[in-house]
Order: structure tokens, then sequence, then C-alpha cells
């Protein structure tokens, strides 16, 4: 399958500053700077600062521009947000073509040259302890860490990534700065423009961003997580999923997790295919028996993930409470059953068939161009290797995976978690 409008550019400016471009037939423009330095760079005694320094970067002014003619700035494009992960804070921007060269000025200023306004500081300090706050309020937070701390077992990925509250309370200028002063140089950032773009626009890049000197580099390799093993179950009371007005239909939550190979491994393709058939959508395996033949679910689905070197298999399904211990024997169930059954050819045509239309659907605006690339940057994965994969699937390959990786109701190596509101 081709890349449509023609395969993006790559290159790195002196200062390390890695740029991908991609041309495209439109009038407007989608960007994205990563700084590779997120929440897993927090030392001891810095949790949450990652996050929020990314709220300071925003709206704390640069040394170009005050806060009012930034908010006028930000305020003038299309779409504008940050976000911050356990490698990389982000900062999107998606605009007219005219309006590019006022997002890169933007953009650079606040995130290499950042003023933060005191003002503006605090007032983002209320914000990210209301965010904490909010958060840990949500009655699932404490039940969410546990499950995290028996899976993860310290792993990046089981981070709580908005932090300490006494962290953000007492961040003030030095301790703020001093954290941005690791990480947001040009060689710990990518650059990624699509869209109908100038003629000038390597120049641009430079100008706005080739100036500052490299520093340390952040980019980060994730550890691997080590094996789940034997079985977990946490079977905790959940009154928050109580039914006060009918408690006998009061809904549980139940969750199995079990470890499998990180991105990128030779089974990825089967793993993604063989989860698809299991809980994918309303042809799965897990829909159609313990959603429409036992009436168990209104949604159940699993997953597959294998980001930050992490990777899990996961099912989840909301279940009356008085039929747990049927959800859960119907859940193995329809595992072993994927375990020991071969699918017939055409289930995996009909994936194959999915995962084409959702790269080509990929390509039909520029912010699918970005994730193509990001996909690029990070994996190595062009849209041909991703169908390459996936052409390799055969339902001898499912079986194979299924019984690699999916665990053994009785004997298995996983973490089921039950949330259960009938508890006492």
């Amino acid at each position: 399958m081709p890349v449509i409008n023609g395969k993006y550019r790559q290159y790195e400016l002196e200062n390390g500053l890695v740029v991908a471009l991609q041309n495209t037939p439109t009038q407007t423009i989608a960007s994205k700077l990563r700084v590779n330095f997120g929440s897993s760079h927090e030392r001891e005694g810095e949790e949450g600062m990652a996050h929020f320094l990314e709220h300071c970067l925003v709206s704390g002014g640069s040394q170009k521009y005050d806060t009012l003619t930034a908010d006028d700035i930000r305020g003038s494009f299309g779409y504008f947000n940050a976000f911050t992960n356990l490698g990389r804070t982000f900062f999107v921007g998606q605009m007219l073509t005219k309006d590019l060269e006022t997002w890169l000025d933007y953009t650079s200023d606040h995130t290499l040259r950042p003023r933060f306004d005191k003002e503006r500081v605090d007032g983002e300090r209320g914000r990210v302890l209301s965010e904490i706050s909010d958060t840990k309020s949500n009655p699932t937070h404490y039940a969410n860490q546990k499950f995290n701390a028996i899976f993860y077992r310290g792993h990046p990925k089981g981070k709580f990534t908005l932090g300490k509250e006494e962290v953000v309370k007492n961040a003030d200028f030095a301790k703020i700065s001093g954290f941005h002063s690791r990480g947001f140089h040009p060689n710990n950032m990518d650059l990624v423009i699509v869209g109908g773009l100038p003629k000038n626009i390597e120049y641009l890049v430079h100008q706005y961003f080739g100036a500052m000197p490299k520093g340390e580099n952040t980019r980060k390799i994730f550890p691997e997580i080590k094996p789940i093993q034997g079985k977990k179950v946490i079977h905790r009371s959940a009154p928050e999923r109580y039914n006060a007005d009918n408690p006998e239909e009061s809904s549980a939550q139940i969750l199995l997790a079990s470890t499998c190979p990180a991105e990128p491994h030779q089974d990825e393709y089967a793993l993604r295919t063989m989860s698809q058939i299991l809980g994918g959508d309303t042809n799965s395996f897990l829909f159609q028996n313990m959603g429409l033949k036992k009436g168990l679910a209104y949604n159940v689905s699993t997953s597959y993930s294998g980001d930050y070197n992490c990777g899990e298999f996961n099912a989840n399904a909301n279940v009356p409470a008085n039929r747990i211990d049927e959800a859960v024997d119907i859940l193995f169930g329809e595992i072993e059953r994927i375990k020991t059954q071969r699918v017939p050819d055409k289930t995996v045509d009909r994936i194959k068939r999915s995962a084409k239309y959702n790269i080509a659907k990929t390509f039909e605006s520029n912010e699918g161009h970005i994730s193509a690339i990001e996909m690029k940057l990070d994996k190595g994965f062009t849209p041909e290797i991703f169908m390459e994969g996936y052409d390799k699937v055969t339902p001898e390959r499912i079986l194979e995976v299924a019984n690699k990786y999916l665990p053994d109701q009785k004997k298995g190596n996983y973490v089921l978690y039950i949330g259960d509101p009938l508890k006492k």
C-alpha cells in the first residue's frame, strides 16, 4: 500500500533536532513537537514536575512574549494543546498554512526560552493540584493504583504521572527552571509537520529552532517488564458501583491482565489479530458469547499493547455482580477456545481488511500522517511493513501465540481484578 501524497522527508539540524516534514494537498497544517522528557525522568522528590512544567510552559509566557500576548497567539490557532506521558512532553497545533510560522515562533520560544511568569505559575499550580485532587477523589483511583503495583511491579508504566501534591506545592522558580534545563534541548526533540507546507519550511524550522545549543541527551529506553509469575486475584469491595435502586442489578468490573512481548516483536501482529478475534468487536468470541448469548455484558473487550517496553494483554468487562463467577468462567472458556480451535480463514481475512481500512483512513488527514511518521520514528514501521506483518498472520499462528501468551484459569500467570459492589 503506497503512502498517500508522497513520502515524508526527515533530517536533523546541527543541534540535534529531528525534523520530519510531509507535504499534503491541504490548506491546513498539523504539527507536533515531541520533547523526549517526561514523568519517567523525574528523580525522587520530583514526582509531578513533568506535568506541572508542561502547564507552566503553555501559559507562563516566554522571553519574547508576555502572558497576555501569548494568550492571543495561542487563541489564533485552530487547535493548540499540550500533554505529558512517561517518556515525552508534547505540544500539538493545528492551523491554517499561513499561521505555521507563528506556531513555530510561539512554540520554540515557550519551550526553549520560557518566562515562568509567577502569577501564571501559581495559577497553574492551583489547576494541577485540582487535577490531582479530582483524580484521587475518583473511587476507582486507589484500586487502580493497587492493580498497577501488582501488575507492573515497579515498571515505569505503573507510575502515577500527575505526581505528588507536596512536590507541586513546593515547586518554586529554581526547581521548575532547573527541571526544565535538564531535558528541554533541541537534541531531545522531534518536530513533525504535515500539511500544505510553505516553500521555505526548512528555512523557518532552522530560523526558530536552529540557534539553541545541544544539551544532555534524555532520550530513553525503558526497562522490559518481567513476566507475571503465578495467579493473583484482587477481589475488592466496590461500593461506588452499588445500585441503590436495585442492589441485585449492581454491576461489577472484571479485568484480566497478563504479560506479553513488547513492541516490536515477531509475534506482535498475530497477537493483535488474536486479541481482535477474541474481544475486539461485535463479531468477537467474547461479545457473541458473554454479550449476546448470555446477556452478561453490554461491553466486553480485549486488547494488546506493547509500548514502553511493556507488553500486556487485557480483557475487560462490566458484568452483573451476582454473576461474577459465571462471567469469569466464560472469559477463560473463550480463551481456551481460541487456544484449542483453529479460527476460520475468513475470520483472519476480516481482521486484515479492517487493518487495511485503518491504514487507508490514517492517510486521509494530516493528523493521521503525523501518527504514521511517529510510528516510523519510534519503531521503524512503515505502512508497508505494517501490512506485511498482518499478511503473514494465519490461523496456525493465532493458535501458536494464544498458547504462548494467554493464561490458563487454574495454572496460568495473570492478574485478575474484580470490583464487586456486593462484597462486604
